[in-house]
């Protein structure tokens, strides 16, 4: 097999959607950062910080880890970027949805 005949598909990781995932699942399972940094075996909580604000992803070891206390899969956790704008998916706080809704109503209106 030459390389000419491999075609792979470049996939990439939002990390921005990814800590929004995680820091989403975190709050649902009641967790506080400080909790999950023992749980996790680290000497400080900036790396948990530096995953939920999307600007690093957690290691192997630790995104193994964290879905296992979490109780979801790894794929669970990981969103693969798209082409496409994210909208949430599920509001933790209805009035927000609403919000955003009439937000993309107004927009779509002047366009």
């Amino acid at each position: 097999m030459t390389n000419e005949s491999i075609h792979t598909k470049e996939t990439t990781i939002d990390l921005i959607m990814t800590g929004h995932v995680m820091r989403r699942e975190i709050r649902k399972c009641g967790y506080t950062i400080r909790e999950m940094q023992k749980k996790l075996g680290l000497s400080c909580p900036q790396p948990i910080y530096r995953w939920l604000r999307g600007r690093t992803l957690p290691s192997i070891d630790n995104l193994y880890t964290l879905s296992r206390i979490l109780g979801l899969t790894v794929d669970d956790l990981l969103v693969p970027r798209q082409s496409q704008v994210w909208i949430l998916q599920m509001a933790d706080n209805l009035k927000i949805g609403v919000r955003l809704w009439a937000y993309f109503g107004v927009v779509n209106a002047h366009e």
